[in-house]
């Protein structure tokens, strides 16, 4: 009896020294993740596979203990796949709160102003996002996010805002289309707020569709509401807006521009060629941020129906067709004098 109970205190002694050495190794701060910080922690991994990772890794140095913790806690079946940021040495316990909590590391990805979904698609491939095929293909299908404001859609150009969003590395790109409409939704909200939908020159599509010329039209902030004022003027005068990046845009669809427009690109037949085809093209042409759209909505108040880009990216702007061709004459014997 006196064994059993001597081997009974032994084994309490090793059980609570075990305990001791366990709960103290989970007090034990690891080191930033070699490689920058950043572990990526692969869909189907379990809890012995995520550990060693970690283990190797240096963000846990006991993965004995760290596994014994995520038993302990219940938690050995919660450990969730993604990129995580490991940028400061952290404790078992707070290694996997952060594994079970989700809390992925969120990447920027940036979307300029005036991009077609074709350049979206680019900076979807240049920021390590994914491949611009398949974005082009998940932009392709993803027509039925526009559908309940534009009901004449063919496509999502226009409605991809152009923001900085934060996305999880493994983000797919329909996820990342829907959170640019979704921006495009607040967007529009923002504007009604600004200026009563009944008080806009034009209705929601036709907006989107004048904002994205005057995008790729206006290189000056200042010029944006002069700029929308012009093709206002020429929409209410019936003349052909007569838009050099509209012509830019059909070639691009055929691939067939090549960097500059020549007096046969302009004659080129297709519907969104306003110098051949009157009103605004059938869909916007480029994807325009808030200040183009504030622009159409709240245009200047002008005469102007010509304008002519001159030095430093800016444009004259003039009333008449003689104004227009005498400021033309006077940019060409500048730039041969230059």
């Amino acid at each position: 009896m006196k064994k059993l109970a001597f081997v009974a205190f032994l084994l309490v002694c090793l059980a609570a020294g075990l305990a001791f050495y366990t709960q103290r190794e989970w007090r034990v701060v690891g080191s930033v993740a070699e490689g920058g910080g950043l572990v990526q922690i692969p869909p189907g991994l379990g809890a012995r596979a995520v550990i060693g990772l970690l283990e190797q890794k240096k963000v846990i140095k006991n993965g004995y203990a760290a596994l014994a913790y995520a038993f302990y806690t219940g938690s050995r079946n919660k450990l969730q796949a993604g990129e995580y940021l490991f940028d400061r040495p952290m404790t078992i316990p707070e290694v996997i709160a952060k594994l079970t909590s989700g809390a992925v590391y969120l990447r920027k990805f940036t979307v300029p102003e005036g991009l077609t979904i074709a350049g979206v698609a680019q900076k979807w491939r240049e920021q390590d996002f994914g491949t611009e095929e398949e974005f082009l293909t998940a932009a392709e299908g993803a027509v039925d996010l526009v559908r309940n404001f534009d009901d004449k859609a063919k496509s999502v150009e226009g409605y991809l805002f152009p923001e900085t969003y934060s996305f999880p590395r493994r983000t797919s790109p329909r996820r990342a289309i829907e959170a640019m409409v979704a921006r495009f939704h607040e967007t529009v909200e923002r504007l009604r707020q600004t200026v009563p939908a009944e008080n806009w020159p034009l209705n929601l599509r036709e907006t989107i569709i004048l904002a994205s010329l005057v995008e790729t039209e206006a290189a000056q902030a200042d010029e944006r509401p002069v700029i929308a004022s012009v093709y206002l003027n020429r929409l209410n005068r019936r003349i052909l807006l007569q838009c050099d990046p509209t012509v830019i845009y059909a070639l691009a669809r055929e691939d067939r521009y090549r960097g500059n427009l020549t007096r046969a690109d302009l004659r080129f037949d297709s519907p969104y060629n306003t110098y051949v085809y009157p009103g605004l093209p059938p869909g916007a042409i480029a994807n325009p941020g808030y200040a183009a759209l504030l622009a159409t909505i709240q245009p200047a108040t002008t005469n102007y129906l010509f304008f002519v880009r001159t030095i430093e990216s800016r444009h004259t702007f003039s009333e008449t067709l003689a104004a227009h061709n005498r400021a033309v004459a006077a940019y060409r014997k500048m730039r041969r004098a230059s």
